[in-house]
């Protein structure tokens, strides 16, 4: 057991619960100061037509099972479910068609399948079989993804698959991503397999068997209910309302200071979006400028029963304002059987849309999913806007002796990767003896 120390966390989003879970059961005096009236983060819920719904995360990555692992431990085991076997769209200016089931991250693990060659066209799935036959040559974790998969599959595959799915994912330009950005190990797996399609088809074979991702009963929220309930049963404080304007450098520990009040603190752990940390610690960050809307309709629609466009769509150039929508209630049978028929659609928008993103919903979503919405269908409408959305990675998570970054603080991004994060750290042990 480490001796005992003063610590607050910045930000009681999932990454901030986390951490403080980690330093109360080492024994620590732990205070979370979450700024809002109630912990999450992005992570929490928005009430639209009456229906509590998800108002940012809706689901989890399954890899690793480090989310399912922590699941089990809070007792939420038996409420994962895995969303419907509907595929996901892609719409185009000039098309619309489903996304191969047996691609990664949008790369094609078999060539020829009919759904690829109504996504490409025997001119672009043909191209698929270069990959195959020409040898890797300068590829490393810095390689961008956009490079590679024009330079092995070709620009349609790259345009009209992988791109759409890993912009979905990251919010950035697909030749702003590197490999290492992607996956740990993708270059050197690139490599030794000899191509980047047989490469995603090792990711695929290496995942747990079922779905990519996976949600719970009641919305991802009620795994900050659960979190939130454990942290404090281990004796750590969570004051809401509460937000940090400063922090300084006080000898060997820290002054944080909230609503003209100063907390002495041994150890600061800021689990908040880059913006914030630059604010706090110019130093340590930088400002980013990535932000994300989600906008929520509750519609009556009988013309959705069918889930015409799966269970989303992703946009692809200037089709749409949004980037991407998810067909909810087509998406998740626990939702769709709370709802009475109606529809939850979620719509999401990059920066230089978000702005005018409610005013434009129901247009883009008639869009996206090929189904002409009338404004009398819709029986309610919210926005919701995220700063933050794809922060960049650090090189170190604790700048500053007793400083500590989780989170999107620490460039992490989706809940998957926060609770890895979380699952390898040491934070609040005694260092190990050299």
């Amino acid at each position: 057991m480490a001796e005992q120390q003063r610590w607050i966390v910045v930000g009681g989003g999932v990454g901030g619960l986390l951490a403080a879970r980690r330093l109360a059961s080492a024994g620590h005096d732990v205070t979370v100061m979450e700024a809002d009236d109630h912990p999450g983060g992005r992570i929490s819920r928005v009430t639209v037509d009456g229906l509590a719904l998800d108002a940012g995360a809706e689901s989890f990555a399954t890899r690793g099972g480090h989310v399912a692992a922590l699941l089990s431990e809070l007792g939420l085991a038996e409420s994962i479910v895995f969303p419907e076997r509907r595929p996901a769209w892609v719409v185009t200016s000039e098309a619309a068609y489903p996304l191969p089931a047996t691609g990664w991250l949008g790369v094609p693990t078999t060539v020829f399948t009919r759904e690829l060659r109504r996504a490409l066209g025997w001119r672009g799935t043909a191209r698929l079989l270069s990959d195959r036959f020409t040898r890797v040559r300068d590829v490393d974790d810095s390689t961008s993804l956009g490079e590679l998969a024009r330079d092995r599959l070709g620009d349609r595959a790259t345009e009209r698959l992988v791109a759409p799915v890993v912009q979905g994912i990251y919010s950035r330009p697909l030749d702003d991503i590197a490999l290492g950005d992607v996956a740990p190990g993708l270059a050197a797996e690139v490599v030794r397999k000899g191509g980047l399609v047989r490469a995603a088809a090792a990711r695929r074979a290496a995942s747990p068997a079922g779905s990519a991702v996976q949600g719970l009963v009641g919305g991802m929220a009620t795994l900050i209910d659960a979190l939130a309930a454990d942290a404090r049963s281990r004796g750590a404080e969570i004051a809401l309302e509460t937000p940090v304007g400063a922090l300084e450098k006080a000898g060997s520990g820290w002054t944080v200071w909230s609503g003209g009040t100063s907390h002495r603190a041994d150890g600061v752990v800021l689990a908040v979006p880059r913006p914030v940390v630059s604010a706090l610690v110019p130093h340590v960050a930088w400002a980013e400028d990535r932000q994300v809307a989600i906008v929520t309709l509750v519609l009556d629609a009988p013309e959705l029963d069918s889930a015409p466009r799966g269970t989303g769509v992703l946009a692809v150039g200037n089709v749409s304002g949004a980037k991407a929508l998810t067909h909810s209630t087509a998406k998740w049978r626990w939702l769709a059987d709370r709802t009475g028929g109606r529809h939850v659609v979620r719509l999401s928008y990059g920066i230089d849309n978000a702005r005018d993103a409610r005013a434009h919903a129901l247009s883009d979503a008639s869009t996206l999913l090929g189904v002409a919405l009338k404004e009398a269908q819709v029986r309610d409408i919210e926005r919701v806007q995220w700063a933050d959305s794809a922060p960049a990675a650090v090189e170190d998570r604790e700048p500053v002796p007793g400083l500590h970054l989780v989170g999107s603080a620490a460039g992490l991004s989706g809940i998957a990767a926060i609770v890895a994060a979380d699952a390898g750290s040491r934070l609040g042990e005694p260092a190990p003896q050299s």
